[in-house]
């Protein structure tokens, strides 16, 4: 299938390991001129090396802190000036989790900067450069904890929520200047965060890793991670010339994980 993203101009924050590193990889081999960020320069560097290896398009890296309004705004500026902005997939860290008795008011401060507002810039700087040059694509990376809330990632479940409902708001702001606002919801994933997040339930539950591993895994239906691939490859496509009547929308690539209807 022809997508239509050679030379697109694509920013992937957050994207020198992990999710964020598979769909940046995807959109270079699609042909899309990628800007791929992180806070490491040596990660960063790596990262990009990597998929310039494999890569049909151009692929560069940005060391940006996205909690940083100031580092959000001058990546925003500096590619969108060099190549424009057609893509932007907001993704950033996810927040540190503690039994909710521990969790201190800078812990939920801390959370909403990671997340919430590390996104809202990007997408709002974004937003700006995209209501002057005919539209886009802003897909915002939250998870499925925003719609299934878990004791054991709470923080998650307060800053995925909040990206649900900024999402679809911004697609009603978005639809007079063609920019498409979605919002993806991974699921458990072989990645470093799933790790973290098994090994707080292990510590909470006083259970082995391999224990709480396999009960993260049983709570989808497909009884497996899912794989940083089979996610980029939703993204590629909703940021895609095949997707251009879906907006507001909020995708769940969980493995059956969210048992709401």
């Amino acid at each position: 299938m022809e997508l239509g993203l050679e030379k697109k101009s694509v920013i992937v924050s957050a994207a020198s390991s992990g999710l964020g590193f598979s769909i940046a990889k995807m959109f270079a081999m699609e042909g899309a001129t990628v800007t791929l960020s992180g806070r490491n320069l040596e990660k960063v560097n790596r990262a990009v090396q990597s998929l310039n290896d494999e890569a049909t398009g151009i692929v560069e890296g940005c060391v940006c802190d996205v909690t940083s309004a100031e580092q959000s705004t001058s990546m925003i500026k500096t590619v969108s000036e060099k190549y424009g902005l057609d893509v932007l997939i907001a993704n950033s860290a996810g927040a540190a989790t503690a039994p909710f008795v521990d969790m201190t008011d800078e812990m939920w401060l801390q959370a909403a900067e990671t997340k919430v507002f590390a996104q809202i810039r990007l997408a709002r700087e974004a937003f700006r450069v995209m209501q002057s040059s005919g539209g886009g694509r802003i897909l915002f990376m939250a998870g499925t904890h925003g719609k299934q809330p878990h004791a054991h990632a709470i923080t998650a479940g307060f800053s995925n929520a909040a990206l649900q409902n900024i999402s679809k708001a911004l697609a009603e702001d978005g639809a007079p200047y063609d920019i498409l606002s979605n919002v993806i919801n991974p699921g458990p994933f072989a990645t470093d965060r799933m790790v973290y997040l098994a090994e707080e339930k292990a510590r909470e539950d006083g259970i082995s890793l391999k224990e709480a591993t396999a009960i993260l895994t049983a709570e989808t239906v497909l009884k497996r991670y899912g794989e940083p691939d089979e996610l980029a490859a939703l993204v590629v496509f909703l940021a895609s010339n095949k997707s251009t009547y879906t907006t507001g929308a909020s995708f769940d690539i969980d493995g059956g994980q969210v048992k709401a209807i």
